[in-house]
């Protein structure tokens, strides 16, 4: 059998939040999904410079415990401002009214989830429990501090993506990828870099693109309020030959488990794959990544 000359490539797109350095952030990928580095056959769709002023010293949704809560400390220290009620209601003000309505909806939505008792997932959680103490060992104000956390990560790159002249830029990290990839691409997102992906491999320029598997983990596609504001209809995009959505159902982001009800596609279908996120607010990206189907998904494309 002749060697194969052009390899898949895997890409990566990144979640919302700030990241290190583009570099130290694909190293770490490649560690959590091949357990090495993988040279050029991955890239990473680095767009956190486009949206924060500098790298991240510590990845906001570290696995271990200890750091997760160095992140979160650091982040803290390096922008109070936030943290501060009249400095974010500046920000707020500072929103479209179309902005401001998306945030509104959007942490609503996430608040309620967070703050409800044990919930029902739509299919059979994967770990054992005897109790809700078993299924939520977290205290309430800790998960209510974490769910502010997430927000503050999460809206202000939503609403840059989706309101603001950053929505190019950032795609067009994506489609430079597309573009120079030779042969098979298996594309692993993240988070906000679901959303960034599903839209780009949406577009008829990408139609015939080889896609064979699309991995999302962590993805906020289930929000409607996400769901307005992507590329229509919702589907599978034309290039994706498998799509798998991994989620846990205690990641407030994933609102539930299921994509493969809300987007559709003749002949095509996605997995849903319901999984035990370890990390200490089980949205992480390294959590999901060193999840046994994600880490076999990508072994079998490569």
């Amino acid at each position: 059998m002749e060697p194969d000359t052009n390899p898949t490539t895997f890409i990566y797109v990144h979640g919302a939040g700030n990241k290190p350095p583009v570099n130290v952030l694909k190293r770490a990928w490649d560690e959590d999904l091949f357990g090495r580095n993988m040279g050029a056959r991955t890239r990473m769709v680095y767009y956190a410079d486009l949206l924060h002023d500098h790298p991240a010293a510590i990845a906001a949704d570290a696995c271990t415990a200890t750091g997760a809560v160095a992140a979160l400390v650091s982040d803290a220290f390096a922008d109070t401002a936030l943290l501060q009620d009249d400095e974010a209601h500046t920000a707020f003000s500072q929103m479209s009214p179309d902005a401001q309505s998306f945030a509104l909806s959007l942490s609503v939505s996430m608040a309620t989830r967070a703050a409800s008792p044990v919930h029902a997932a739509p299919v059979a959680d994967p770990r054992p429990a005897d109790s809700a103490t078993e299924l939520l060992p977290l205290p309430s104000a800790l998960r209510r501090f974490l769910l502010r956390q997430l927000l503050r990560a999460f809206i202000p790159d939503a609403n840059a993506y989706f309101f603001t002249k950053a929505k190019d830029p950032i795609r067009d990290r994506l489609r430079t990828e597309l573009d120079a990839a030779r042969g098979r691409v298996v594309l692993v997102s993240h988070s906000l870099g679901t959303v960034v992906a599903y839209d780009v491999l949406s577009e008829a320029r990408f139609a015939q693109q080889e896609v064979p598997l699309f991995i999302t983990v962590g993805s906020p596609l289930g929000y409607t309020e996400i769901q307005d504001l992507v590329v229509h209809p919702l589907q599978i995009p034309a290039p994706v030959g498998l799509w798998m959505n991994v989620a846990d159902p205690f990641d407030i982001v994933t609102l539930d488990t299921t994509l493969a009800d809300d987007f559709r596609t003749a002949a095509k279908i996605i997995a849903d794959v319901v999984v035990d996120n370890p990390s200490p607010n089980n949205h992480a990206a390294c959590g999901y990544l060193r999840t046994l189907p994600v880490r076999a998904a990508v072994a079998a494309a490569e």
